[in-house]
C-alpha cells in the first residue's frame, strides 16, 4: 500500500472541499493547506513520520483506517454501522422447514470454513489482479468487543467447534464435535427443534441481554466490565464470542413499521418489512434482543421466510459476504446429498447460557431497550427498483455504470437540498496486501457545475458537455482511489501521526475537514445476480445510507434515513433519484443524436 504524495493528496482534498463549503471558508482553507505544505513545515515532518510507520506495518492504512472508521467510533453498531444482506424470500410449507434451512447453513458454513482453512477457497479476482483473501480467515474468528476509549478486534487462533443459536432472546450452545465430518442435516434439525422446545420455558427465561450490544459503544464497554466480574457471565460471554457464528432463530414480525409515505406499492411494503426485520430485529417486542451485535455472522432464520445476515463491519467488508450467500444459494439449489447413511458426528445437546445479572445491569438492559425502540421506529427504510433500464444502457453509451450512478446521487441530492455535500463511497483496496477500503469521492466541482445546469430548464447543448466532464472526472476519481492515492485515508494517517505527537495542526481543526469527513451521504455498491438485498442505515442523524445493485435492465437501491431529521425524507429522496435517472437518460440519447449527426455531416462533406 503506497504513501501518496503530499503536494498530490493536499490538491485533491482542496478539490473535495470547493463543491462543498462556502467560497470564503474555502479560500482561507487554500491559506491552511500553503501554511502546511511550506518547505521544513508540519506537512513536511507528518510526511516523513507517516513513510517511516509505513515501513514498519505490513499495510500502514489498514490500522488507521480501522480505528479512525470504526474501533473508535462511539455510536450503536445497529442501524448505524451493521448492514443486512436479506436473502430471497424462502417459502417454508410446513413448521420444521424453516429449521431445515438452518441446517443447511451450518453446513454450509462449516463447509466454507473449511476451505477458508485449507486454503482451498478460489482466489478472486479484479481486473486480472489477484485480491487479497485475508478477512476470509475472519469469518468464524473475530469478535468486536467493547473497550473504553476503542474497541477492539479479538481473533482467536484456533476455530470453535460450537455455534450459538439464539431463540426468544435466550442464548444457547451447539457443540458440533469435529467440524471436518460431515454433519447430517436431520441431526441439526433434532437439535435445533430442542431449542426451541426448550426457549418455550417460561421459567427458564432470562432478561434480554442481546440488548446490551445495542448501547454505545462507551456505555457498553462499562457494562461488559461489570458482567465480566461474574464467574458465571465470563464463562457465558466466552463460549458466545468464540463461537463460530450465532444463528438467530427469529420470531416474525406482525406489524409494519412506521412508513411516512403512503405512495407505496404492497410489495415494497414487503420488501422494505423483512429488510427491516434482519436489519434491527424489528425492536424489543420482536427481535432486537435476539441478537448478539458484537458477533461477525450473525445468520437470521424466520419462520415466516424472512431470512438473511447481520454483521460487524469492522471485520470484512461486505463484497466478501455475499460470496458466501452467493454459494450458499448455489448450494441449496443443488440435489441433496444421500441421507440414508448415519451420521458418525455425535452432537451434544444444547446448553444454555446463564447470566447472573444484578440490579444495575437490568436497568441498564431496561434503558437499551427503549433506546433500541426509539431508534428502531426513526428508521426510514425505502427499497426503489429502477426498471427503466440497467448497467448494459450505461455501457452501451460507454460509461462506468458506478460513476454514472454516483452521479445521479449527485442530481438528486442537489435538487432535493440545493447543494452537494461530502459523499463516501467504498472502494476496494484488495488490490494490496491486507488492504481494506478508501473513499471514492463523488461530490466534485464538475459534479456541481453539472447538477445547477440540469436544473436550469435553459441550456442544453451545455448541459451534455457538463455531463460528460462530469463522468470523466468520477472516473479519474474512482481509478486514482481504487490505486490506493485517494486523499482521505493519507489524510487520517498525518493527523494520527500528529495525534501521537500531542498537536493537531490547524489543518485539522478546520471547519472544513470536518465537512469533508462528514457524510451526509453514504453509500455503496454490493454487486450481486441472485436478487440478494443489502442496506445499512445513515451514518450520521441528518444523513442517507444508500446502497444500490446495477442489473443489466434495473437497479436497486436501499435508502434510509431518520424521521427525526427534518431535512431527510428516504421516500422522497428514491422517487427525485428515478427522475433523476430519467434525466440522465434523456441525455444520453441526445448526445448520441448528437455523435449521428456530426457522423452524417462528416460523411456527407467527404462525399
Amino acid at each position: 500500500m503506497p504513501v501518496p504524495e503530499l503536494s498530490v493528496t493536499l490538491n485533491r482534498y482542496l478539490a473535495g472541499c470547493k463543491p462543498v463549503v462556502p467560497s470564503q471558508q474555502y479560500d482561507y482553507t487554500c491559506r491552511l493547506v500553503e501554511d502546511f505544505l511550506r518547505p521544513g513545515g508540519e506537512g513536511e515532518r507528518l510526511q516523513k513520520e507517516l513513510l517511516q510507520y509505513a515501513e514498519s506495518q505490513e499495510n500502514w492504512a489498514t490500522s488507521l483506517w480501522l480505528d479512525d472508521m470504526y474501533l473508535r467510533n462511539p455510536v450503536p453498531l445497529q442501524i448505524n454501522s451493521n448492514p443486512f444482506f436479506l436473502f430471497p424470500k424462502q417459502q417454508f410449507k410446513c413448521g420444521t422447514d424453516y429449521l431445515r434451512f438452518a441446517a443447511k447453513l451450518i453446513c454450509f458454513a462449516l463447509s466454507f470454513k473449511d476451505k477458508i482453512e485449507s486454503h482451498s477457497l478460489p482466489q478472486e479476482y479484479s481486473a486480472g489482479h489477484p485480491l487479497c483473501m485475508n478477512t476470509y480467515y475472519h469469518f468464524f474468528r473475530a469478535i468486536r468487543q467493547p473497550g473504553s476509549e476503542k474497541d477492539i478486534i479479538h481473533i482467536y487462533d484456533e476455530t470453535a467447534k460450537h455455534i450459538t443459536v439464539a431463540c426468544k432472546n435466550q442464548f444457547y450452545i451447539l457443540h458440533l464435535g469435529d467440524t471436518k465430518n460431515d454433519i447430517k442435516e436431520d441431526i441439526l434439525v433434532e437439535k435445533l427443534g430442542a431449542i426451541v422446545q426448550m426457549s418455550k420455558d417460561q421459567e427458564q427465561r432470562e432478561p434480554p441481554i442481546g440488548l446490551l450490544t445495542t448501547q454505545n459503544r462507551r456505555c457498553w464497554a462499562g457494562t461488559y466490565h461489570k458482567l465480566q466480574k461474574s464467574g458465571v457471565n465470563k464463562h457465558s460471554l466466552n463460549m458466545l464470542e468464540s463461537s463460530l457464528f450465532l444463528l438467530c432463530l427469529d420470531e416474525p414480525l406482525t406489524s409494519k413499521p412506521n412508513y411516512s409515505s403512503i405512495r407505496r406499492e404492497s410489495i415494497n411494503l414487503e420488501v422494505e418489512t423483512m429488510a427491516s426485520h434482519i436489519l434491527h430485529g424489528g425492536g424489543s417486542d420482536f427481535n432486537s434482543g435476539n441478537r448478539w451485535f458484537d458477533k461477525f455472522l450473525q445468520f437470521v432464520v424466520s419462520r415466516d421466510g424472512v431470512c438473511g445476515l447481520v454483521v460487524e463491519h469492522s471485520v470484512s467488508e461486505g463484497i466478501t459476504v455475499v460470496r458466501f450467500m452467493h454459494d450458499f444459494l448455489t448450494y441449496i439449489e443443488t440435489p441433496p446429498p444421500d441421507e440414508t447413511c448415519q451420521s458418525t458426528v455425535f452432537i451434544q445437546s444444547p446448553i444454555k447460557l446463564n447470566w447472573e445479572l444484578s440490579d444495575d445491569i437490568l436497568c441498564t438492559i431496561n434503558d437499551a431497550e427503549k433506546k433500541m425502540n426509539r431508534l428502531v421506529s426513526d428508521l426510514d427504510l425505502y427499497i426503489l427498483r429502477f426498471s427503466d433500464y440497467g448497467r448494459q444502457f450505461i455501457k452501451s453509451n460507454k460509461m462506468s455504470p458506478d460513476a454514472y450512478i454516483q452521479l445521479a446521487l449527485q442530481l438528486t441530492y442537489y435538487k432535493v437540498h440545493r447543494k452537494l455535500v461530502s459523499t463516501y463511497e467504498s472502494a476496494s483496496l484488495r488490490a494490496f496486501h491486507l488492504g481494506r477500503v478508501d473513499n471514492i469521492r463523488a461530490a466534485t466541482s464538475e459534479a456541481l457545475k453539472w447538477s445547477q445546469a440540469m436544473c436550469d430548464e435553459s441550456q442544453d447543448v451545455s448541459k451534455i458537455q457538463l455531463f460528460q466532464d462530469a463522468v470523466r472526472k468520477q472516473t479519474e476519481v474512482l481509478h486514482y482511489t481504487v490505486k490506493g492515492e485517494g486523499p482521505d485515508i493519507h489524510l487520517v494517517g498525518l493527523k494520527e501521526m500528529a495525534k501521537s505527537a500531542g498537536h493537531l495542526p490547524a489543518l485539522f481543526l478546520d471547519r472544513s475537514y470536518q465537512e469533508f469527513m462528514n457524510f451526509r451521504l453514504s453509500t455503496s455498491q454490493v454487486p450481486s445476480d441472485k436478487a440478494i438485498l443489502v442496506g445499512y442505515g445513515p451514518v450520521i442523524s441528518d444523513g442517507y445510507g444508500c446502497c444500490y445493485n446495477p442489473q443489466n435492465h434495473y437497479i436497486d437501491f436501499c435508502v434510509s434515513s431518520f424521521f427525526s431529521a427534518q431535512e431527510t425524507s428516504s421516500d422522497f429522496f428514491a422517487l427525485s433519484l428515478e427522475g433523476s435517472l430519467l434525466q440522465m437518460r434523456e441525455l444520453c440519447l441526445k448526445a448520441s443524436e448528437q455523435q449521428g449527426r456530426k457522423k452524417e455531416e462528416l460523411i456527407t462533406a467527404s462525399v
